[in-house]
């Protein structure tokens, strides 16, 4: 692919430049490590590291221009871009390139704590069943005709907009975003709007990086103030306090957005029955609808009822809405059943915080006909007070509890374990530091009518220590305990 720079830089706020803005560039990238002959390369000031620092790299490797803030460098062999703010420019550019792409798509946003991937995973099934080709950007993976890895929950812009050139060409009409709060707080959409987007719920998490609960909230709120199109539609769940806030909020400060509370007294989402799934009644003012989903977890019924005040914002018939979910799955690894053994059910979760733990605890609950055991540990170099907070949840929601090591990353993980028990005040939990260990342990226990819960990390396939990612799978693990039990069993 190449573009002239002129083309590229359109609408882009330019200070100063020197050099030929009459070249033709072959891409855009803010990474040096991606820079290839031809290049952009964007320098933007990232939270811990400045791109400045590489513009040499990203020479050497053949960028032919550099986009950068004040001021111009001695360095005459590239054309020179200067601007003001490189994080807002950058979202122009990189949609500049790839001819804007995100225009020719329905964009569906969904911010909050817990519920975005199931949300996403929801609203999807729906569109597609609806015969809507839909993509998917979010913290499973990328699925854009293709499923790619994903990196982070919401990829830069240049990412995002290269990924929208590729739906586009693919024939992709809509596509679902996860949208997380680092990636509002960083700038990271820049220029790009939403047609709709959806608010799940507001929890303790990412206090390392927020610090508190309020600058937390701030970040999510930049979704609906500044991401949404005009008129654009607003889906915010009253699952906690701080939906109603927002709601309230929008209200009296964006008159542009159409508003859509869900999960309120005029619109609810009850548990009718649990057989291979849940039954659902959508209770609304006007009318009620059944549908069922293959999913377990009663929090799932929150989620599906944001997903159903997406679809309506984007002007979809609500009458349509009960067929176009019904069979509707859950994610990989929210409350995914991955077996069974000595009758007992075999479940992994992502749940890492307190909220998502007593959720996916609550959730599980109406399928144990014996004890509810569960596995989990917390994250290295995170918010440290979640950590007591979740071993409280757990000793208050489970029938017994195997306290282990998480993704410790640069951390001590027996350090980490040992703050995760401060916050048991009754029970004595097992402390088994090893994951696979752990896991093993809570096969052998098993009897019937119980469920084995093993939280933490649902669909990843890794641990992080000491700054590498080792391979591991919960699902995986569980399921060669399992094996490894009734080998040694018929022996």
């Amino acid at each position: 692919m190449k573009k002239a720079l002129k083309e590229v830089l359109k609408g882009v706020d330019i200070t100063e430049f020197c050099g030929d803005l009459d070249i033709f560039i072959t891409g855009v990238t803010e990474d040096s490590r991606e820079v290839r002959p031809g290049y952009l390369f964007i320098a933007r000031k990232g939270t811990q590291k400045s791109g400045e620092e590489f513009i040499e790299d990203a020479i050497k490797k053949g960028a032919v221009a550099i986009l950068k803030e004040p001021p111009v460098l001695p360095e005459k062999s590239v054309t020179q871009v200067i601007v003001k703010d490189s994080k807002r420019e950058m979202g122009k550019v990189a949609l500049n390139f790839f001819d804007n792409p995100q225009k020719k798509l329905k964009l569906i946003g969904i911010t909050g704590t817990n519920g975005k991937t199931s949300t996403a995973f929801f609203a999807r099934q729906a569109l597609e069943k609806l015969g809507v080709k839909t993509g998917y950007i979010g913290t499973v993976f990328y699925d854009v005709g293709e499923k790619l890895p994903a990196k982070e929950t919401t990829p830069s812009i240049i990412k995002l907009a290269e990924l929208f050139n590729l739906l586009v060409k693919r024939g992709f009409e809509a596509c679902v975003l996860e949208v997380s709060s680092h990636a509002l707080e960083q700038r990271r959409l820049s220029e790009l709007k939403f047609d709709v987007a959806g608010f799940t719920n507001l929890s303790r998490d990412h206090l390392d990086y927020h610090k508190d609960m309020e600058s937390y909230y701030q970040s999510k709120k930049l979704l609906f103030t500044e991401h949404l199109i005009e008129k654009g539609g607003a889906v915010i769940s009253f699952e906690t306090k701080w939906g109603k806030r927002l709601l309230e909020e929008l209200l009296s400060e964006c008159l542009h957005v159409r508003l859509f509370p869900v999960n309120t007294d005029s619109f609810k989402v009850e548990v009718l029955g649990r057989k291979e799934g849940i039954t659902l009644l959508i209770e609304r003012k006007e009318a009620e609808y059944k549908l069922h989903l293959s999913a377990i977890g009663d929090f799932q019924r929150f989620n599906l009822g944001v997903a159903w005040g997406l679809l309506v914002c984007l002007g979809i018939e609500e009458s349509l809405l009960p067929d176009a979910f019904s069979g509707a799955v859950s994610p990989p690894g929210r409350l995914e059943v991955v077996g069974s053994f000595n009758g007992a059910l075999l479940v992994v979760d992502y749940a890492h915080t307190p909220s998502a733990l007593k959720a996916a605890l609550l959730g599980i609950r109406p399928w144990v006909k014996n004890r509810l055991i569960l596995v989990f540990g917390c994250g290295g170099d995170r918010d440290k007070g979640k950590r007591a907070l979740m071993g409280a949840v757990a000793e208050g929601l489970a029938d017994l509890v195997i306290v282990t090591s998480d993704n410790p990353r640069s951390e001590d993980p027996q350090a980490i374990i040992e703050d995760i028990l401060k916050g048991f005040k009754k029970k004595k939990p097992l402390v088994i530091p090893d994951r696979r260990e752990a896991i093993k342990q809570a096969v052998t226990l098993l009897e019937e009518g119980d469920v084995l819960l093993v939280a933490g990390k649902g669909h990843e396939d890794y641990q992080e220590i000491k700054g590498r990612r080792v391979p591991f799978s919960d699902k995986e693990e569980l399921l060669r305990a399992v094996k490894k039990f009734q080998e040694d069993k018929e022996k």
